[in-house]
């Protein structure tokens, strides 16, 4: 199995990492959110082609979400964009004949929800769901799931290596003897692979702020296989999420200390290095996540916020270029990446090219006034300093 393109269908961010980029949002760059909102919705082509390639000769047990599917159930199911592939091909009963298609406006509506839980909340009154089918890396949806896990209407019923589920006024909520199943059924894979599976199912966990339980499945996953590179990182992940940079670069060592090189790890280690405020060595991690999934996203974002703080502007502009190009492709706004864009030039005094992406950003009717007072301010201090 091709590890990294595996871990590209799970979410390579790790679950604090997308989490981390919004809590550094500032009032004149708040358009970061919305601009992220859309990130996650272009990944739904990446997240089934990726996974597509990465097949070979892997168990469904590992490679496919297919206990999590068995699982779900409802009338109503809500569901977030690494779920909508496998909804379609394999539990197309669950899935309403207007979200089908992957660009029909509710699949849109739900893919957008993940970053705005007040959107969610308007979907919710309108369709009065049930469940919840959250599949892939806690990082894709870290913004419903805290939502959901402060407001507790909903509870989480079924978590494992790929998926959490959630259902409306449950009884009672997950509770780890819930895993007897998913432990039977992966019985038959070597340790190796349980390992794995138990040490996803903890990153799920830890996003649910469930630590005590999900230390519990990285001290099984290290007993089944010590040198698991997914349990380090998960080890590195529950690390970050309790703001322990020093052990979660640790452990982000331990599980790049192999043959292998866990992309996931490399993210986790590029986090931590961020936090203790080690620019330059979070760049070139960074940098080299960019060469291994280049038209991703969440990674082509990172970039550019820790190439910005390397004072790597050129890089942090050819990383915001490739982000507007995915965007404009699939149709979605682009004046938040505009806004970055414009500040990068204006750090290489590049006046014309900044005064073109801040003009490109005004250009959206949707943009908060915020923003469109920053973006013509900047324009007009330009025009001052150059003459333009």
């Amino acid at each position: 199995m091709d590890n990294s393109r595996a871990e590209v269908a799970q979410g390579i961010i790790p679950a604090t990492l997308r989490a981390f980029m919004r809590s550094a949002i500032t009032p004149k760059n708040a358009s970061r959110q919305r601009v992220l909102a859309w990130a996650v919705a272009v990944c739904v082509g990446l997240v089934a082609g990726y996974f597509a390639m990465s097949r070979r000769a892997v168990d469904p047990l590992l490679g496919t979400p297919m206990l999590a599917l068995e699982a779900a159930s409802g009338k109503a199911v809500y569901f977030n964009a690494a779920a909508h592939p496998w909804l379609k091909t394999r539990r197309p009963d669950l899935l309403p004949p207007d979200a089908v298609d992957v660009e029909s406006e509710r699949v849109r509506s739900y893919v957008q929800a993940v970053e705005n839980p007040k959107a969610f909340r308007q979907l919710d009154r309108q369709y009065r769901f049930d469940t919840l089918l959250l599949v892939g890396n806690p990082s894709e949806y870290r913004p419903l799931l805290d939502h959901l896990v402060e407001a507790k209407d909903f509870q989480p019923v079924y978590v494992d290596h790929w998926a959490i589920v959630f259902q409306r006024g449950a009884k009672r909520a997950w509770e780890p003897a819930d895993l007897a199943g998913t432990r039977e059924r992966i019985a038959p894979l070597g340790n190796a692979d349980r390992a794995t599976c138990l040490a996803e199912t903890a990153v799920r966990l830890s996003a649910l702020r469930r630590l005590d339980e999900a230390r519990a499945l990285l001290d099984e996953a290290e007993g089944l296989d010590a040198d698991s590179p997914t349990m380090w990182n998960g080890r590195a992940v529950l690390h970050s999420q309790q703001g322990e940079w020093k052990e979660a670069l640790a452990c982000a060592d331990r599980a790049l200390d192999g043959k292998l090189e866990p992309l996931s790890a490399v993210a986790t280690k590029a986090q931590a290095l961020y936090a203790m405020k080690e620019f330059s060595a979070a760049y070139e991690l960074s940098r080299r996540l960019v060469e291994r999934v280049p038209e991703d996203p969440g990674i082509l974002f990172y970039h550019a916020k820790i190439a910005h703080e390397a004072h790597a502007y050129r890089a942090e502009i050819v990383a915001l270029g490739k982000l507007i190009a995915l965007a404009e492709a699939a149709r979605r706004p682009t004046s938040g990446y505009h806004i970055y864009l414009g500040q990068a030039y204006a750090a290489v005094s590049d006046g014309e090219e900044s005064i073109a992406a801040f003009t490109k950003a005004l250009g959206d009717p949707e943009l908060p006034k915020e923003q469109r007072d920053f973006a013509q301010e900047n324009i007009r201090r330009i025009k001052s300093r150059t003459g333009l």
